[in-house]
């Protein structure tokens, strides 16, 4: 087990779980000790995933399952299966989001908008309503959302995903007021730029179109984006500070968004 708080004895539901961020979060959660079920649309996806997670555990640390997001059926039958699993359930990463590509809002279909605050508004709303009546109301209950630097920040062409984001940091500050009455906190992470699969595929193809290594891309990013650290993350950071907020250690913390940017966003106040 990593060094760091404990999470052994939890149960833990992450969606978009088979790949980038929430695996990574999911692996974390593992790491400290944490039974994780995680979730994707994809069947095959899911169990490769949990396969790769189990390495080294026993077989019924994780638990991969098929559900979708926008569709609440598919999610309240999940959040069952979680909770019949382990007998509990004490964390839950909302994580699952749409993939978009970048459009300038005078150009984009409001279709595009819809399904992403369905996918992802909503779809973490939807989550969260039906692992309410399943979490432990006896201080280790918690909600962690998955944001994104657009929801503090200007970057170009990324409208529909700054719309959303700020909505969801919205939805964890009402949820995190609410929840409380149940000892419930919900708070939220908010990454910078992170060494995904899918960015390391991007920066690769960058490098190809102006001859440079994929090293080099996001070198220029990082610096063209102002961050403080002058690098991208790690996917095992994103995933640590996911844990730390799921943690004993964040026991007097809800309603808060965590920049996990490395210095990206600079509020002044």
């Amino acid at each position: 087990m990593a060094a760091g708080w404990s999470l052994k004895g939890r149960t833990a539901f992450v969606t978009g779980g088979s790949r980038g961020l929430g695996f990574a979060i999911a692996q974390a959660l593992l790491e400290r000790g944490a039974k994780v079920a995680i979730a994707a649309r994809d069947e095959a996806a899911v169990k490769a995933a949990a396969d790769r997670l189990a390495t080294g555990l026993g077989a019924d640390d994780v638990l991969p399952l098929v559900a979708d997001v926008s569709d609440a059926k598919s999610v309240n039958s999940a959040l069952s299966q979680v909770h019949a699993w382990q007998g509990g359930l004490d964390i839950v990463v909302n994580n699952a989001g749409p993939q978009l590509a970048p459009s300038p809002l005078a150009a984009v279909d409001e279709q595009i908008l819809a399904s992403a605050f369905d996918t992802k508004l909503i779809g973490f709303l939807r989550v969260s309503q039906a692992a309410l009546p399943f979490l432990s109301q006896t201080g280790s209950g918690a909600i962690v959302n998955v944001v994104g630097a657009t929801a503090h920040m200007l970057i170009p062409n990324a409208g529909v995903t700054g719309i959303v984001n700020s909505s969801v940091v919205a939805l964890t500050s009402y949820l995190a007021t609410e929840a409380a009455a149940s000892n419930i906190r919900v708070n939220a992470i908010s990454p910078g730029m992170t060494k995904t699969e899918g960015w390391l595929a991007k920066n690769e193809a960058a490098g190809k179109q102006q001859n440079k290594s994929a090293e080099e891309v996001r070198a220029g990013m990082a610096q063209g984006l102002g961050i403080r650290l002058n690098r991208w993350a790690e996917p095992a950071e994103i995933g640590a500070a996911a844990a730390f907020l799921a943690s004993d250690d964040a026991s007097y913390v809800t309603g808060q968004v965590l920049a996990v940017d490395g210095g990206m966003t600079k509020p002044v106040a």
